[in-house]
Protein backbone atom coordinates (compact mmCIF):
# COMPACT_ATOMS: atom_id res chain seq x y z
CA UNK A 1 0.00 0.00 0.00
CA UNK A 2 2.91 2.38 0.80
CA UNK A 3 4.35 1.62 -2.64
CA UNK A 4 1.61 2.36 -4.64
CA UNK A 5 0.98 6.01 -2.44
CA UNK A 6 4.72 6.61 -3.01
CA UNK A 7 4.18 5.80 -6.82
CA UNK A 8 1.11 8.06 -7.33
CA UNK A 9 2.71 11.06 -5.51
CA UNK A 10 6.08 10.61 -8.00
CA UNK A 11 3.62 10.01 -10.81
CA UNK A 12 1.50 13.67 -10.04
CA UNK A 13 5.05 15.15 -9.62
CA UNK A 14 6.12 13.97 -13.25
CA UNK A 15 2.81 15.36 -14.68
CA UNK A 16 3.05 18.63 -12.87
CA UNK A 17 6.85 19.31 -14.10
CA UNK A 18 5.66 18.37 -17.72
CA UNK A 19 2.78 21.09 -17.84
CA UNK A 20 3.39 23.83 -19.72
CA UNK A 21 4.08 26.91 -18.99
CA UNK A 22 1.60 28.57 -20.87
CA UNK A 23 -1.08 26.77 -19.02
CA UNK A 24 -0.54 28.45 -15.90
CA UNK A 25 -0.26 32.14 -17.73
CA UNK A 26 -2.95 34.18 -17.18
CA UNK A 27 -3.34 37.89 -18.73
CA UNK A 28 -4.21 39.47 -15.20
CA UNK A 29 -0.56 38.81 -14.42
CA UNK A 30 0.52 41.72 -16.56
CA UNK A 31 -2.28 43.58 -18.44
CA UNK A 32 -1.78 45.51 -20.71
CA UNK A 33 -2.93 49.04 -19.89
CA UNK A 34 -2.67 52.32 -19.84
CA UNK A 35 -3.15 54.21 -16.78
CA UNK A 36 -4.74 58.26 -17.03
CA UNK A 37 -4.28 60.19 -13.33
CA UNK A 38 -5.61 63.39 -13.05
CA UNK A 39 -4.05 66.05 -10.90
CA UNK A 40 -5.63 69.40 -9.92
CA UNK A 41 -4.00 72.41 -8.58
CA UNK A 42 -5.25 75.64 -6.59
CA UNK A 43 -3.99 79.69 -6.34
CA UNK A 44 -6.00 81.59 -3.69
CA UNK A 45 -5.19 84.93 -5.37
CA UNK A 46 -6.15 87.85 -3.10
CA UNK A 47 -7.20 91.42 -4.29
CA UNK A 48 -7.23 94.66 -2.07
CA UNK A 49 -10.62 95.56 -0.90
CA UNK A 50 -12.17 98.22 -4.00
CA UNK A 51 -9.12 96.95 -6.03
CA UNK A 52 -9.44 94.87 -9.56
CA UNK A 53 -5.70 93.93 -9.80
CA UNK A 54 -3.09 92.02 -7.91
CA UNK A 55 -1.10 94.03 -5.72
CA UNK A 56 2.46 93.13 -6.66
CA UNK A 57 2.93 90.83 -4.24
CA UNK A 58 0.05 89.32 -4.97
CA UNK A 59 1.04 89.20 -8.63
CA UNK A 60 4.39 87.30 -7.62
CA UNK A 61 3.19 84.51 -6.02
CA UNK A 62 0.87 83.82 -8.55
CA UNK A 63 4.03 83.43 -11.06
CA UNK A 64 5.44 81.29 -8.57
CA UNK A 65 2.78 79.02 -8.25
CA UNK A 66 2.05 79.06 -12.20
CA UNK A 67 6.18 77.52 -12.48
CA UNK A 68 6.50 75.34 -9.66
CA UNK A 69 3.06 73.82 -11.33
CA UNK A 70 5.16 73.71 -14.86
CA UNK A 71 2.04 75.52 -16.53
CA UNK A 72 2.20 75.41 -20.31
CA UNK A 73 0.51 76.88 -23.18
CA UNK A 74 -1.39 73.46 -23.23
CA UNK A 75 -2.64 73.42 -19.84
CA UNK A 76 -6.50 75.75 -19.06
CA UNK A 77 -6.10 77.99 -16.30
CA UNK A 78 -9.02 78.35 -14.86
CA UNK A 79 -10.36 81.19 -12.60
CA UNK A 80 -13.02 80.72 -10.42
CA UNK A 81 -14.86 83.64 -8.18
CA UNK A 82 -17.24 83.26 -5.02
CA UNK A 83 -20.61 83.63 -5.23
CA UNK A 84 -22.69 86.91 -5.13
CA UNK A 85 -19.39 89.40 -5.43
CA UNK A 86 -20.27 92.12 -7.41
CA UNK A 87 -16.31 92.83 -8.02
CA UNK A 88 -15.62 89.08 -9.64
CA UNK A 89 -16.66 89.87 -13.21
CA UNK A 90 -14.15 93.14 -13.16
CA UNK A 91 -11.54 91.00 -11.43
CA UNK A 92 -11.69 87.82 -13.44
CA UNK A 93 -11.41 89.96 -16.52
CA UNK A 94 -8.29 91.59 -15.89
CA UNK A 95 -6.67 88.59 -14.50
CA UNK A 96 -7.55 86.96 -17.56
CA UNK A 97 -6.04 89.95 -19.64
CA UNK A 98 -3.01 89.60 -17.67
CA UNK A 99 -2.55 85.61 -17.82
CA UNK A 100 -3.52 85.51 -21.50
CA UNK A 101 -0.28 88.20 -22.01
CA UNK A 102 1.85 85.82 -20.59
CA UNK A 103 1.01 83.01 -22.99
CA UNK A 104 -1.69 80.78 -20.44
CA UNK A 105 -4.84 80.02 -22.01
CA UNK A 106 -7.63 81.11 -19.69
CA UNK A 107 -11.20 79.99 -18.73
CA UNK A 108 -13.74 80.41 -16.06
CA UNK A 109 -15.52 77.59 -13.75
CA UNK A 110 -18.52 78.34 -12.61
CA UNK A 111 -18.82 80.19 -9.16
CA UNK A 112 -18.94 78.53 -6.05
CA UNK A 113 -17.84 75.11 -6.63
CA UNK A 114 -15.23 75.99 -3.79
CA UNK A 115 -15.17 78.09 -0.73
CA UNK A 116 -13.13 80.94 -1.75
CA UNK A 117 -12.69 83.91 0.33
CA UNK A 118 -13.92 87.30 0.05
CA UNK A 119 -12.34 89.95 -2.29
CA UNK A 120 -9.74 86.44 -3.93
CA UNK A 121 -10.28 84.49 -7.00
CA UNK A 122 -9.46 80.82 -7.35
CA UNK A 123 -6.78 79.84 -9.98
CA UNK A 124 -7.06 76.27 -11.06
CA UNK A 125 -4.89 73.86 -12.87
CA UNK A 126 -6.22 70.67 -14.11
CA UNK A 127 -4.03 68.10 -15.80
CA UNK A 128 -3.78 64.68 -16.76
CA UNK A 129 -0.58 62.62 -17.10
CA UNK A 130 -0.24 59.28 -18.77
CA UNK A 131 1.65 56.36 -18.27
CA UNK A 132 2.45 53.38 -20.64
CA UNK A 133 1.98 49.77 -20.07
CA UNK A 134 5.45 48.45 -18.90
CA UNK A 135 6.30 46.51 -22.37
CA UNK A 136 7.32 44.84 -23.81
CA UNK A 137 5.81 42.32 -22.05
CA UNK A 138 7.16 38.77 -22.38
CA UNK A 139 5.61 37.05 -19.04
CA UNK A 140 4.20 33.99 -20.91
CA UNK A 141 6.90 32.26 -22.96
CA UNK A 142 6.55 33.09 -26.88
CA UNK A 143 8.39 29.35 -27.92
CA UNK A 144 5.63 27.08 -25.66
CA UNK A 145 2.46 28.62 -26.27
CA UNK A 146 1.20 25.13 -26.81
CA UNK A 147 -2.24 26.35 -26.64
CA UNK A 148 -1.69 28.83 -29.33
CA UNK A 149 -3.19 31.87 -27.48
CA UNK A 150 -2.70 35.39 -27.76
CA UNK A 151 1.00 36.67 -26.96
CA UNK A 152 1.39 38.49 -23.87
CA UNK A 153 3.26 41.34 -25.46
CA UNK A 154 0.68 41.46 -28.10
CA UNK A 155 -0.93 44.78 -28.54
CA UNK A 156 1.75 46.55 -26.33
CA UNK A 157 3.56 48.41 -29.24
CA UNK A 158 0.14 50.15 -30.02
CA UNK A 159 -0.65 50.88 -26.40
CA UNK A 160 2.84 52.37 -25.57
CA UNK A 161 3.18 54.51 -29.16
CA UNK A 162 -0.58 56.05 -28.50
CA UNK A 163 0.28 56.91 -25.23
CA UNK A 164 3.49 58.60 -26.65
CA UNK A 165 1.98 60.74 -29.13
CA UNK A 166 -1.03 62.09 -27.89
CA UNK A 167 -0.73 65.32 -27.29
CA UNK A 168 -3.44 66.29 -24.38
CA UNK A 169 -3.89 62.95 -22.53
CA UNK A 170 -7.57 64.28 -21.46
CA UNK A 171 -8.41 63.04 -24.87
CA UNK A 172 -7.56 59.75 -23.31
CA UNK A 173 -10.40 60.43 -21.28
CA UNK A 174 -13.04 62.53 -22.20
CA UNK A 175 -12.05 63.33 -26.21
CA UNK A 176 -13.11 66.74 -28.12
CA UNK A 177 -16.08 67.88 -29.31
CA UNK A 178 -16.07 67.36 -33.26
CA UNK A 179 -16.92 70.50 -35.21
CA UNK A 180 -18.71 70.58 -38.42
CA UNK A 181 -16.34 70.65 -41.31
CA UNK A 182 -16.70 73.28 -43.97
CA UNK A 183 -18.64 71.74 -47.72
CA UNK A 184 -16.78 74.41 -49.85
CA UNK A 185 -14.78 72.10 -51.68
CA UNK A 186 -17.28 69.36 -51.85
CA UNK A 187 -20.06 71.63 -53.28
CA UNK A 188 -17.84 72.90 -55.85
CA UNK A 189 -16.77 69.81 -56.91
CA UNK A 190 -20.54 68.55 -57.17
CA UNK A 191 -21.73 72.31 -59.28
CA UNK A 192 -18.88 71.31 -61.40
CA UNK A 193 -19.95 67.60 -62.12
CA UNK A 194 -23.30 68.82 -62.71
CA UNK A 195 -22.18 71.73 -65.45
CA UNK A 196 -19.89 69.62 -67.46
CA UNK A 197 -16.68 71.36 -66.14
CA UNK A 198 -14.55 68.55 -64.57
CA UNK A 199 -11.40 68.56 -65.78
CA UNK A 200 -10.14 65.36 -67.74
CA UNK A 201 -7.93 63.21 -66.37
CA UNK A 202 -4.21 63.24 -67.46
CA UNK A 203 -3.36 60.91 -70.13
CA UNK A 204 0.05 59.89 -68.65
CA UNK A 205 1.01 56.08 -67.64
CA UNK A 206 3.44 54.93 -65.68
CA UNK A 207 6.25 54.83 -68.10
CA UNK A 208 5.64 58.51 -69.06
CA UNK A 209 5.67 59.82 -65.82
CA UNK A 210 8.94 58.24 -64.66
CA UNK A 211 10.48 58.25 -68.07
CA UNK A 212 11.52 54.39 -67.94
CA UNK A 213 11.70 52.00 -71.14
CA UNK A 214 12.26 48.54 -71.01
CA UNK A 215 15.56 47.61 -73.28
CA UNK A 216 15.76 44.04 -74.70
CA UNK A 217 18.07 42.66 -71.92
CA UNK A 218 15.37 42.51 -69.62
CA UNK A 219 16.79 46.50 -67.71
CA UNK A 220 15.65 50.03 -68.12
CA UNK A 221 16.91 52.68 -69.00
CA UNK A 222 15.93 56.39 -67.57
CA UNK A 223 14.47 56.74 -64.52
CA UNK A 224 12.53 60.30 -62.69
CA UNK A 225 13.98 63.19 -63.63
CA UNK A 226 15.44 61.01 -66.64
CA UNK A 227 18.31 59.37 -64.93
CA UNK A 228 19.61 55.96 -65.81
CA UNK A 229 18.08 53.04 -63.79
CA UNK A 230 20.35 49.82 -63.13
CA UNK A 231 20.34 46.69 -65.82
CA UNK A 232 19.01 43.95 -65.59
CA UNK A 233 17.06 44.68 -62.47
CA UNK A 234 14.27 46.73 -63.21
CA UNK A 235 15.03 49.65 -60.49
Amino acid sequence: MMIRLISCIALAAALAACEPPQAEYSSVEAPRQTKIDYHRYTHTASFGAGHNELAPTEAKKLDAFLGASEVTANDPVYLEAPANDKAAAARVSALARDLTRKGYAVATIPAARDAIPANSLLVVVERYTVTPPACPNWTASPSENHENTVSSNFGCANLTNLDLMVADPRDLVLGQQMGGEPADHAGLAIQRYREGKTAPLPNVSAGTTYNVNVNASGGTTGGPGGGAGTPGTGQ
